[in-house]
């Protein structure tokens, strides 16, 4: 049995285990590089910025990068000219 098939027949069966056996086939198949995160601090996306790109966060429930972004701004000397705002809830 192929491990395509496994993944088949998981989801057939337990699809509450579907998600880390489709990292583990990832990884197994074309490495790890896929399934992990760069690592990405406010510093290295404050180099990627420019007066004409804004930074957007696309967030999932729970994430708040909100404290390390004034923080950081607060490092750059930027802290009151920063502006934030929330397209979201609330």
């Amino acid at each position: 049995m192929t491990a395509f098939q496994k993944l088949i027949i998981l989801r057939a069966f337990r699809p509450e285990k579907l998600l880390f056996a489709f990292q583990k086939f990832v990884v197994e198949q074309m490495g790890k590089f896929y399934v992990e995160a760069p690592p990405t601090g406010m510093d290295i996306m404050y180099k990627n910025l420019d007066p004409t790109t804004p930074l957007v966060f696309v967030l999932s429930q729970g994430a708040d990068p909100s404290q390390a972004l004034f923080k950081f701004a607060d490092e750059m000397g930027f802290g009151d000219k920063m502006n934030a705002i929330s397209l979201g809830q609330g």
